[in-house]
This record gives structure tokens, sequence and C-alpha cells, in this order.
């Protein structure tokens, strides 16, 4: 049966490792699980396991989880490639997919999907195709399922399509790979495309930044430039909300350590608790240099909330400097812009909050599940 135009029904495996991480990537496939569904196809998902992750994931479609076998191996990769290998069979068997994706960059899910199946469609969808979170001997990255970058680039021959997340990552995989990807840009989840109802009017001077607690994500230099900040605008306040991630503990106690007067820290919040700080927020600022795509400053422009992020990455392909926001060179500029945002006359400021309302609405989560479909099925499959 044809629904919206846009090729036919189909039995589609969605592969994410640790979907009891709250981050972007994890956000990303629950919008893509839940679109998928609500479009008609018939979903099934294989991870590790969900608890700790975006609850509504419980409730799409029927679920395969990795097994660890109980071999006496006392190598964590070697034990995870065969559980890997036993699970993605059992999917294959009992779901018979017409198309398997890959949520994060790990190739290796995909050869041996590939291995298991050949004629079945894989598609790999990258949030960036280096590895930016190191992995050490100590390091407990293994055990969320993950391989290292030298392994799953022996898989590039597995990806019949590769997908992702913006221009800038689109040029680095051709980089690092020599692949042409295909940009799918990430939409808004479906709570955060409800309008405040404060636009245009004034708010309190409130930074907000949302992100998980890893040292890439710069919530550490934040709280050294707040102060900078303070001498300019005396009554601003800044809350750093996200999720703790199991692989960089010390971080976050880091950053809990370092927080004075005027920074509040707030972990786990629900959608309704994120839209409700985002709508108070008269800045969001972003200071990961060069992110890739950043899925919370549109959740954040989509509340009213400008942005102020760097020059660099995927951010020069959603906020349109001086409009929506400001797009800083370095981190003295990133401060001075954060003051001017607090310290704009109110008319301004509020042409700004429009803009970026516009701006995040032309990235929606029905705007992804049309290009992802588009992109990858062909309009004449039979399921």
């Amino acid at each position: 049966m044809l629904t919206h135009g846009v090729g036919k029904l189909m039995r589609i495996a969605i592969m994410h490792p640790h979907l009891y991480v709250k981050g972007g990537g994890e956000r990303l496939t629950k919008i893509l699980a839940e679109g998928l569904e609500r479009f008609g196809d018939e979903v099934v998902i294989a991870t590790s396991f969900l608890k700790g992750g975006f609850p509504e994931l419980n409730e799409i479609g029927k679920k395969f989880y990795f097994k660890i076998p109980s071999l006496p191996l006392k190598c964590t990769a070697v034990k995870n490639l065969i559980g890997l290998a036993l699970s993605i069979r059992e999917t294959i068997e009992q779901a018979n997919p017409d198309v398997i994706v890959s949520m994060t960059e790990d190739m290796v899910n995909l050869g041996i999907a590939k291995i298991l199946k050949r004629r079945v469609k894989t598609i790999q969808y990258i949030h960036f195709p280096f590895e930016e979170e190191a992995v050490t001997s100590s390091d407990p990255y293994t055990d969320y399922f993950r391989f290292p970058e030298w392994l799953n680039k022996q898989f590039l021959w597995a990806a019949d399509i590769i997908l992702c997340n913006s221009r800038y990552t689109q040029a680095a995989i051709y980089k690092a790979w020599k692949r042409t990807a295909r940009v799918a840009y990430p939409g808004i989840d479906y709570p955060f495309m409800r309008k405040p109802n404060n636009l245009g009017k004034p708010r309190k001077n409130l930074i907000v930044y949302v992100g998980r607690f890893t040292k890439l994500k710069r919530h550490d230099f934040l709280v050294k430039s707040f102060y900078k900040v303070r001498e300019k605008v005396k009554d601003v306040r800044l809350i750093l909300a996200g999720y703790p991630d199991g692989r960089h503990t010390g971080f976050l106690k880091s950053v809990l350590d370092s927080k004075g007067k005027g920074i509040d820290i707030r972990l786990n919040l629900s959608d309704d608790e994120l839209i409700e700080l985002y709508s108070s927020a008269k800045a969001y600022c972003h200071p990961r240099i060069a992110e890739p795509f950043g899925l919370t400053p549109l959740e954040a422009m989509s509340q009213g909330a400008p942005v102020v992020a760097y020059n660099l990455g995927g951010l020069r392909e959603t906020v349109i400097d001086g409009e929506t926001g400001y797009l800083a060179q370095n981190d003295k500029e990133f401060v001075e812009y954060v003051v001017k945002m607090l310290t704009l006359r109110h008319n301004e400021w509020v042409e700004m909050q429009r803009k970026a309302v516009e701006r995040a609405n032309l990235f929606t989560a029905e705007q992804f599940i049309a290009a992802f479909r588009a992109l990858t099925i062909p309009s004449g499959h039979l399921c």
C-alpha cells in the first residue's frame, strides 16, 4: 500500500548498541523509529538494552537485545563481536527485514548483516566518521558494543547507502573514507515543535546549555566563561542540563565541583522539563567546537532561544549568524557574543527570536523521515 507518495511500506531493523544512553544520536534514533512507525513501516530495534534511555522507545516496534556469550574470553571486543553476530542473526531470522539501518559509526554491524543475508539493503547513518571520544585500555567504550575506527573501516563495503547529518560531516566522510554520503538533516523531536506561549515577551538573563557531560562538549569552558559574562551582566544565571555518560563520570564530577554561585546543573530532565528550560532562556550557548550537527541548538531555537556557537562544523548550516544567533571565531569572541545577546535591545532580541523559531521549523521530524525514505527506499518496492 502506498502512503504519502514516498515509497511503499517496509520492514526496517534499526541497530544502535547503547540506547540506554541519552544523547543526540540516541534521540535521533528514537525520532527515526517513531517516525517510520507513524508512516506505517514495520520497525524493529536491535540494541543492548533500553533502561535509562528515552522511554518512548519501549513502545516502538519489536526489540532484539544483544547477547553476551558466556565464553571464557578476556577480550571484551571479541566477546561483543560474537554476541553481535548471534543477535543480528536472530534479528534477521525472526524479523526478516527489507532494510537494516546502523545508527552509529559501527560498520561492523552491517558487515555481519551482509554476511548473514546478502540481499538485505544496508544503510549507515553517520554522525561523524572520526573517533572523538578516546578509547583507552581503561575506557569502558567496548562495553557499549562499539568498535575502533580502524576495524569499522574494514567493513565499508557493507553499506549500500551512507547517510549523514550535515554537509560538514559529508566532507569529513569523503576525507576519511573516500565515500560520498547523502545528507539527511536531523529533525527536531515531536514534543519540541510546540510553540512556547511567551514568544516576544521579556526573559530573564538566563543562559542554557544542554548536552551529555563529556569533555568534548566543553561544559567546563562555559563555567569559566560565565564569570567573565557576569562582570558585564550582573544578574546572569547559567543552567547546564544534560545526561550523565558512564564513560565520562570523572568529567561530570569535575564540572559539579567547579560550579559556583549563579550556576545550576540539572541531570536527566524530561522533554517537558527541557521545553520549559529552553522557553525560559534568553540565550542558548553551545561551547562545543565544530559540532557535526547539533540537535539541542535547534531545540532551543524552536522554543525562542537564539544561539551563541562557533563558526565551525554543522552549526553553520542551521544557525544564521547575526539573524538567529551569533557564530564566534574563537573563545574570546564567544564570550563577547554572549554578553551582546544578553544586552540587546528588547526589539532586536525579539526579531532574532522570531527568526530563530522560523529557522528551527525547517528542521522537523517529518522532514527528516521524508528525506530518509526518499534517499533510501525505492518507490517501486513491494512489501
